[in-house]
């Protein structure tokens, strides 16, 4: 009998049988793991019949806790091979101590040397306590505060003063940001218009299994019932050994739906879920703060419940990280959308993912420049996710403020040519209420990073501040005074002639300044959508993209809609809702 085989005779004919076994070893040598990790992580083998059974065969006891009135030496009986794990309870023993094991649903993972308080209280407080000017849980600074309303003093006096003229004002204030995203989006266009579509097949190198490091994925859930088991087959369509795969399935302690759900699809054995207590705020990166604790692997990657990721993206991750700078902290995969044939606003939302995820922010990552990550598909070194203390659980758009951080650290961000196949809200009030949070998160971004300016100019440069200035302020501003261009284009209809150029140079000027930023704006906008949508051979979509102005003001009222809430309830999540994954998903339909 083969040395694998006879170190694991305890298993046959109770648990596993010759044939099973055999394919362990084959595949454990090849992934460079332990046979009986192999066989948990493809649910072969139930843990507790595993350890039950090695400690039959090592003639240990199994607990769950340590007893009060013998103090035990607890050792996880999945950590090393039967073999090595007998030669060292058997060092332990001889040093004096009671050994017992442990099955790993014992212990979540490396959180358990805190207490539960103690990792909630990490998972909220660790970021606030640590660089408060970081924290969206800290208010205002008082400069901003008297900032924001002599602002709007200034504004309201001047337009019962003087309409025009402050009219005039405004315009020139905000045509600087809005000309630095059309240069931004003219500068996408021209850069995807140099390189070839994006047909991803496989990593340039593959690497063996048995060299890829444990991988961790955080799926932060909540009321998910619908799309769990979707997910949970798209998570298993993953290319990567499963073994060392620690998938996590962040659930909330008062979800008892979706905890039974997860119960009851008998998830894979490199599945397990942790449950993280009742606290405010209730925002998923505290959720993801809490899990992180638990996340054995040395890379993290971020879904969500809706996810379907290319099965290659992970080791396309790796890939880069590993043949990347050594400042390369995070990389991006790009987003798209499955369902765009649903309703006028998945099409629109569609075109909106294109032209972000396919141009605009390959474009900043190639420039060097922050990128506010998208929600998902998010890959990690851990070792940058705590340098950087992980996600603000104030912030409701953790991703875009966690990319700017990234950057203030000395760090850049890359954009994955993979792509996660999402769904986009189809209904009117699920998409109000995720566009309301992403807008008020950006707010609080844009509030936190500029607190202190000089710092941040300091940390940065001057092209990654201008950047910022440009992301953050000019698409939030942009929000904002889009319906008052259309008003004010009324008013001029109605009662003057908007064709015929101010008589003053410097109306004129601000007059050329406007016909420019309406005019290149609008074309630059169009021509982004419809570029990146041909691209993906969505040429139905390409005729939607002259209804983007519609779109934007829909979000316009959604931006008005994150003042009022960022005022009344500024860490309040909306979450958005999902219907159950679709039987199959063509990635260019």
């Amino acid at each position: 009998m083969p040395a694998a085989v006879a170190e694991y005779a305890f298993l046959l004919d109770r648990h596993v049988d010759r044939a099973t076994l055999d394919r362990s070893i084959a595949a454990a040598a090849q992934w460079g793991v332990a046979p009986h990790e192999v066989m948990l992580a493809l649910g072969w083998l139930e843990p507790r019949d595993y350890v039950a059974s090695l400690a039959r065969h090592l003639g240990l006891p199994v607990v769950d806790r340590p007893p009060v009135s013998r103090p035990l030496t607890l050792v996880d009986a999945t950590v090393m091979a039967p073999g090595a794990l007998a030669r060292h309870v058997a060092a332990l023993g001889h040093g004096g101590l009671h050994v017992a094991l442990e099955a790993p649903a014992s212990r979540p993972g490396p959180e358990h040397d805190s207490s539960e308080a103690t990792r909630l209280a990490r998972a909220i407080h660790l970021l606030s306590q640590s660089r408060p000017d970081l924290s969206a849980a800290a208010p205002l600074q008082r400069w901003q505060a008297v900032a924001i309303a002599v602002l709007v003093g200034l504004i309201v006096g001047g337009l019962a003063v003087d309409l025009a003229l402050t009219a005039a004002a405004l315009s020139a204030v905000i045509a600087v940001p809005f000309l630095m995203i059309v240069g931004l989006r003219a500068l996408a266009l021209s850069m995807i218009a140099l390189t070839p579509p994006l047909r991803p097949t496989a990593p340039p190198q593959r690497l063996p299994d048995h060299v890829l490091p444990v991988y961790s994925v955080l799926v932060a859930l909540y009321d998910e019932v619908a799309a769990l088991p979707g997910l949970v087959r798209a998570l298993e369509r993953l290319d990567y050994p499963a073994a060392k795969l620690d998938i996590i399935l962040v659930l909330e302690s008062d979800d008892d739906v979706t905890r039974r759900a997860a119960a009851q699809l008998e998830l894979p054995g490199n599945m397990r879920t942790v449950v993280v207590p009742a606290a405010m705020p209730r925002t998923k990166p505290k959720a993801l703060n809490y899990a992180l604790q638990a996340a054995r692997g040395s890379f993290v990657v971020i879904f969500d419940a809706e996810d379907a990721p290319e099965p290659g993206q992970l080791r396309w991750a790796l890939d880069a990280f590993l043949n990347g700078p050594a400042d390369l902290y995070c990389v991006q995969a790009r987003l798209s959308i499955h369902n765009q044939h649903d309703s006028w606003l998945s099409r629109q939302f569609t075109l909106e993912y294109s032209a972000l995820f396919d141009a605009l922010l390959p474009a900043l990552a190639r420039l060097g420049l922050p990128v506010p990550l998208g929600g998902t598909s998010n890959h990690f070194r851990r070792e940058v996710l705590d340098r950087c203390l992980a996600w603000d659980p104030y912030n409701v758009t953790e991703d875009a403020d966690l990319g700017i951080r990234i950057a203030r650290l000395g760090g850049r961000t890359g954009v994955l040519a993979s792509t996660t196949w999402e769904e986009a809200p189809w209904r009117l009030k699920s998409w109000l209420r995720q566009r309301t949070r992403w807008l008020k998160g950006w707010m609080q971004t844009y509030a936190v990073h500029m607190r202190r300016p000089r710092q941040l100019y300091r940390e940065v440069g001057w092209k990654c501040f201008l950047a910022i200035q440009a992301l953050m302020a000019g698409l939030v501003l942009s929000a904002i005074v889009h319906p008052w261009f259309y008003a004010l284009t009324a008013l001029e209809i109605a009662y003057g002639d908007p064709l015929t150029p101010p008589q003053s140079t410097l109306g004129y000027a601000l007059w050329v300044l406007a016909a420019i930023n309406l005019a290149v704006g609008y074309l630059s906008s169009i021509a982004l959508a419809a570029v990146t949508a041909a691209r993906r051979r969505r040429y139905a979509l390409i005729p939607h993209a002259f209804l983007m102005p519609a779109y934007w003001m829909l979000i316009s009222f959604a931006a008005y809609r994150a003042i009022w809430q960022l005022m009344t309830a500024p860490y309040e999540w909306e979450k958005t809702d999902h219907r159950p994954h679709p039987p199959s998903i063509a990635p260019e339909a």
